[in-house]
Protein backbone atom coordinates (compact mmCIF):
# COMPACT_ATOMS: atom_id res chain seq x y z
CA UNK A 1 0.00 0.00 0.00
CA UNK A 2 3.04 2.75 0.52
CA UNK A 3 4.50 1.53 -2.56
CA UNK A 4 1.33 2.34 -4.21
CA UNK A 5 0.88 5.69 -2.28
CA UNK A 6 3.99 6.96 -2.99
CA UNK A 7 3.84 5.66 -7.21
CA UNK A 8 0.65 7.90 -7.56
CA UNK A 9 2.57 11.51 -7.02
CA UNK A 10 5.14 10.05 -8.96
CA UNK A 11 2.97 9.14 -11.99
CA UNK A 12 1.43 12.18 -11.65
CA UNK A 13 4.43 14.40 -11.45
CA UNK A 14 5.63 12.38 -15.22
CA UNK A 15 2.24 12.84 -16.40
CA UNK A 16 2.23 17.00 -16.19
CA UNK A 17 5.86 17.22 -17.18
CA UNK A 18 5.38 15.52 -20.88
CA UNK A 19 2.13 17.61 -21.00
CA UNK A 20 2.73 20.93 -23.18
CA UNK A 21 2.86 24.32 -22.36
CA UNK A 22 -0.79 26.05 -22.85
CA UNK A 23 1.09 29.03 -24.08
CA UNK A 24 3.15 27.43 -26.87
CA UNK A 25 1.73 27.18 -29.97
CA UNK A 26 2.82 24.97 -33.01
CA UNK A 27 4.64 26.67 -36.21
CA UNK A 28 3.83 23.39 -37.91
CA UNK A 29 1.64 25.40 -40.30
CA UNK A 30 3.46 28.28 -41.09
CA UNK A 31 6.87 26.50 -42.05
CA UNK A 32 7.97 26.66 -45.67
CA UNK A 33 8.63 29.79 -47.87
CA UNK A 34 5.32 32.17 -48.41
CA UNK A 35 5.19 34.69 -51.65
CA UNK A 36 4.36 37.91 -51.53
CA UNK A 37 0.55 38.33 -53.41
CA UNK A 38 -0.48 41.68 -52.44
CA UNK A 39 -0.78 44.14 -49.81
CA UNK A 40 -3.78 46.21 -49.48
CA UNK A 41 -4.90 48.92 -47.50
CA UNK A 42 -6.23 52.53 -47.29
CA UNK A 43 -4.75 54.15 -50.73
CA UNK A 44 -2.72 51.31 -50.53
CA UNK A 45 -2.65 48.36 -53.35
CA UNK A 46 0.29 46.91 -53.92
CA UNK A 47 1.19 43.73 -56.12
CA UNK A 48 4.60 42.00 -57.34
CA UNK A 49 3.63 43.19 -60.68
CA UNK A 50 2.97 47.22 -59.58
CA UNK A 51 6.31 47.15 -57.54
CA UNK A 52 8.71 44.92 -59.53
CA UNK A 53 9.66 43.26 -56.21
CA UNK A 54 9.53 39.56 -55.40
CA UNK A 55 8.70 39.35 -51.81
CA UNK A 56 9.51 36.02 -49.48
CA UNK A 57 8.93 34.64 -46.23
CA UNK A 58 10.95 32.10 -44.83
CA UNK A 59 9.39 29.87 -41.70
CA UNK A 60 11.49 27.05 -40.37
CA UNK A 61 10.69 24.36 -37.91
CA UNK A 62 13.16 25.74 -35.31
CA UNK A 63 11.63 29.50 -35.15
CA UNK A 64 13.60 31.34 -37.20
CA UNK A 65 12.44 33.91 -40.45
CA UNK A 66 14.12 35.04 -43.65
CA UNK A 67 12.38 38.12 -45.63
CA UNK A 68 14.00 38.30 -49.30
CA UNK A 69 13.40 40.77 -52.07
CA UNK A 70 14.20 39.56 -55.16
CA UNK A 71 15.85 36.77 -54.31
CA UNK A 72 18.28 38.90 -51.64
CA UNK A 73 18.08 38.50 -48.08
CA UNK A 74 16.62 41.90 -46.54
CA UNK A 75 16.09 40.64 -42.84
CA UNK A 76 16.29 38.02 -40.62
CA UNK A 77 15.96 36.44 -37.08
CA UNK A 78 13.92 34.78 -34.83
CA UNK A 79 9.72 34.71 -34.56
CA UNK A 80 7.09 33.71 -31.83
CA UNK A 81 3.29 33.53 -31.66
CA UNK A 82 0.78 34.71 -28.87
CA UNK A 83 -2.51 35.40 -28.90
CA UNK A 84 -3.31 38.61 -27.16
CA UNK A 85 -6.05 40.94 -27.95
CA UNK A 86 -5.93 43.51 -30.62
CA UNK A 87 -6.24 47.47 -30.54
CA UNK A 88 -8.57 47.37 -33.94
CA UNK A 89 -11.19 45.15 -32.81
CA UNK A 90 -10.18 44.40 -29.29
CA UNK A 91 -10.68 40.78 -30.00
CA UNK A 92 -8.51 37.85 -29.05
CA UNK A 93 -6.48 37.46 -31.80
CA UNK A 94 -3.22 34.90 -32.57
CA UNK A 95 -0.05 37.40 -32.96
CA UNK A 96 3.34 36.84 -34.88
CA UNK A 97 6.14 38.89 -32.90
CA UNK A 98 9.53 39.08 -35.46
CA UNK A 99 12.75 39.74 -34.05
CA UNK A 100 13.87 42.62 -35.81
CA UNK A 101 10.31 43.16 -37.87
CA UNK A 102 7.71 44.01 -35.59
CA UNK A 103 4.45 42.59 -34.71
CA UNK A 104 1.04 41.62 -36.38
CA UNK A 105 -1.74 40.10 -36.57
CA UNK A 106 -2.13 36.46 -38.05
CA UNK A 107 -5.84 37.17 -40.10
CA UNK A 108 -5.49 33.81 -41.48
CA UNK A 109 -3.16 30.86 -42.12
CA UNK A 110 -4.21 27.64 -43.91
CA UNK A 111 -2.16 25.64 -46.06
CA UNK A 112 -1.62 27.86 -48.98
CA UNK A 113 -2.82 31.33 -47.50
CA UNK A 114 -1.11 33.65 -45.01
CA UNK A 115 -2.47 36.99 -44.56
CA UNK A 116 -0.74 39.39 -42.10
CA UNK A 117 -2.03 42.98 -41.06
CA UNK A 118 -0.57 45.90 -38.57
CA UNK A 119 -2.44 46.05 -35.80
CA UNK A 120 -3.68 49.81 -36.33
CA UNK A 121 -7.06 51.04 -37.84
CA UNK A 122 -4.80 52.18 -40.62
CA UNK A 123 -2.96 49.15 -40.92
CA UNK A 124 -2.03 47.18 -43.80
CA UNK A 125 -2.74 43.46 -44.86
CA UNK A 126 0.38 41.55 -46.24
CA UNK A 127 -1.13 38.51 -48.47
CA UNK A 128 1.36 35.04 -49.17
CA UNK A 129 0.52 32.28 -50.90
CA UNK A 130 2.54 28.51 -50.82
Amino acid sequence: MKKLLFLIPVFLLLLCACDNREDEFSNEAYTGTWKWVSTAGPNVNETPLSTGKTVSLDFTSEWQYTISENDVEISSGTYSLYEDVSSTDHQQRMFIQFSADGIKIVKEINATTLSLQDDDVTGLTYHHEK
